[in-house]
């Protein structure tokens, strides 16, 4: 498999190379301008993630803190443009940059504990729970049905479109919940509440109620924080709508990896019905 690598002009990364003379000429070009003309445009970021995800060159992918760092950096050393980092931080991609400052990759990020159980299927198709460390590329995972509601969900087995894993810095939200299970997960994962809302795992309190797989609620007893230096997990399911992207973990339906990427802008709505 071949490596991908884009190089970058030398005045995208701030080494002096002189303006060209339609440059000099133009007073009117902003700083700006100039640097969008070497930077990685959105449609070349667009299509190096989509290369990226179907290759398998992001099996090593990062966490939200991390991907962000990178798309910070990428931005401010002129390797991509506004457009490219604003679609990368909604969406959750991030650039691989190497020591040269070249972009060999774009990657999503992610965000189980390596420990965290997750319903699978076995190769007999029964339902299986499978700690997130196992889950390999090739399985497929049970979500929530589209178009069903909290109060009767069914659940159905889905592909695994996508796998990420990768360090974490900050500390794990660590749930402790009245079904017995201790659910850590990242700052930033889409936790789904009792009225259908996602939300952010660090906008979850004690007294928060999650839904288990047969409807029932399962109230948040316990907080607490620890960090880890095991990598973190997260999957995202080949669903047709923002209410597939739910799968089982520790008991609970939570949100997959679209909720931190491409249904991002969603969170603190309703994403299931009552």
């Amino acid at each position: 498999m071949s490596t991908v690598l884009l190089t970058m002009a030398f005045s995208a990364v701030g080494c002096g190379e002189m303006a060209n003379p339609d440059e000099q000429n133009n007073p009117s070009t902003t700083p700006e301008e100039v640097t969008a003309q070497s930077a990685m445009s959105l449609a070349t970021f667009q299509t190096l993630a989509n290369v990226s995800d179907n290759t398998g060159r992001c099996v090593g992918g990062n966490t939200v803190s991390f991907c962000n760092g990178e798309l910070d950096y990428a931005y401010l050393i002129g390797l991509i443009t506004v457009d490219a980092y604003n679609w990368g931080r909604a969406n959750g991609y991030y650039p691989v940059i190497d020591r040269y400052d070249t972009i060999q990759a774009i990657c999503k990020c992610g965000c189980f504990e390596a420990e965290t159980s997750i319903l699978t299927q076995d190769e007999r198709g029964a339902a299986l729970w499978t700690k997130a460390k196992d889950i390999k590329s090739g399985m497929s995972l049970m979500s929530l049905n589209e178009g069903v509601s909290l109060s009767s969900p069914s659940m159905s087995i889905k592909p695994l479109k996508a796998l990420t894993r990768g360090k974490e810095g900050p500390a794990l939200h660590v749930f402790k919940l009245d079904n017995g299970h201790i659910l850590k997960v990242t700052q930033h994962h889409g936790m789904l509440l009792s009225d259908g809302r996602v939300v952010a795992a660090h906008s979850v309190d004690v007294g928060a109620e999650f839904v288990a797989l047969d409807g029932s609620l399962v109230k948040v007893t316990g907080l607490d924080f620890e960090f880890t230096q095991d990598e973190v997990f997260n999957f995202e399911v080949g669903a047709s709508d923002k209410s597939g992207h739910f799968i089982a973990a520790e008991g609970v339906l939570v949100g997959d990896l679209a909720w931190q990427n491409q249904l991002a802008r969603e969170v603190g709505s309703i994403a299931v019905r009552k």
